[in-house]
Parts: C-alpha cells; sequence; structure tokens
C-alpha cells in the first residue's frame, strides 16, 4: 500500500518542473458553454491581470516591496484562475493566497503549497532589500507556451490589433456556445 505524505523540500519541483495546465492535457472537460466562459475568462485574466504582474515584477527591480507585493498579487490571481477553470465559483481575495498555499493548484500548474511558495520566493522576508522573480518568469513563460489559444500582448502596440482580433474571435465562440460576451464586461472594466 502507498502511504500519503508530504514531499519534503528536497522534493519540492521547480517552476521548470511544474506541469502547466495539467487537467487540459490530461483530457478533463466541461460542458460547451462552462468551459468557454471559464477558458474566456482565464485568457482575460491572464492577458491583462497577468501581463501586468509580471511588466511591475520587471519594470520594480529598484523597488523590491513593490515586487513583492506584484508578486503575491499575482499567485492570488493565479490562483483565481485555478478555481474558474476547476469550474468553482471563484473565492474572495482576502483568502486566495491562503487557499494556494494550503491546497496548491491543479488547473493552472500541477502545484503543490510548499511548489507555489518556492516559486514565488515566499521564504523572503517581506520589506526587505532584495525581490527573486526568476522562478516566477520561468513559470509565466511555461504558461504561456501551454495556455490552449493566443494571449497577445496587449501592452505592445502590435498587440493591439491581436487583442482586438482576439476579442472578435471570444465573441463568435460566446455565441457559437449560446452564451453573451457580455460576462466579460466586468473583468474589462476592472483593468
Amino acid at each position: 500500500m502507498t502511504e500519503n505524505r508530504e514531499r519534503t523540500p528536497r522534493e519540492v519541483r521547480g517552476a521548470d518542473e511544474l506541469t502547466p495546465f495539467p487537467s487540459v492535457r490530461a483530457g478533463h472537460i466541461m460542458a460547451g458553454p462552462q468551459a468557454v466562459e471559464a477558458w474566456v475568462q482565464a485568457a482575460w485574466l491572464m492577458l491583462a491581470e497577468g501581463r501586468a504582474y509580471i511588466e511591475d515584477l520587471e519594470g520594480g527591480t529598484e523597488q523590491p516591496q513593490m515586487q513583492q507585493a506584484a508578486k503575491l498579487r499575482f499567485l492570488e490571481q493565479l490562483l483565481d484562475i485555478d478555481q474558474r477553470l476547476a469550474g468553482r465559483a471563484p473565492v474572495d481575495d482576502a483568502h486566495c493566497l491562503a487557499l494556494a498555499l494550503e491546497y496548491g493548484m491543479r488547473e493552472v500548474a500541477d502545484a503543490t503549497g510548499p511548489e507555489l511558495a518556492a516559486a514565488f520566493g515566499l521564504h523572503e522576508e517581506f520589506g526587505g532589500g532584495a525581490c527573486a522573480v526568476d522562478e516566477i518568469h520561468v513559470l509565466w513563460e511555461r504558461l504561456l507556451d501551454a495556455f490552449p489559444g493566443e494571449l497577445p500582448d496587449r501592452l505592445v502596440a502590435e498587440g493591439q490589433r491581436d487583442m482586438l482580433r482576439t476579442l472578435r474571435v471570444w465573441a463568435e465562440l460566446a455565441r457559437a456556445a449560446g452564451l453573451d460576451i457580455g460576462f466579460l464586461a466586468p473583468f474589462m472594466k476592472a483593468a
């Protein structure tokens, strides 16, 4: 009989070893309309919110405290996406970090809480003079590469055209699933 046990610190996988979007790779599916809504929401959150946090991490090298806050918020955002892709109602922002660290993720990445803590450098003293973000960049690139669809970079000039094209595709996809793309409006207003 196999014994269930927690991983020891030596067994914690790095960001380059975490499997991105494992349920999609395994063939997990939701009902059509629910899947369309969840994946369009996930795509929007990744391209609008996720890219913004990555920009903050890249541009904040002189402000490690800001980077630390951004990486915590980014981890919370990934948990929100994970919940949506699992077909669950998103939890309140105040609980995202605790849930991610306690239960890990299963939809965005196959990661335990300790693995997320390691990838996001949560061992660092908050408010300290340095902020490690290399593992976050590795994870982000792996997520972008594995995402089942295009996530244009709306923060660059050529990305604006791609973004408009992507929004049209999402609207057509929503209509085909019997949905009104208006479900995306609150996300767009918040961005």
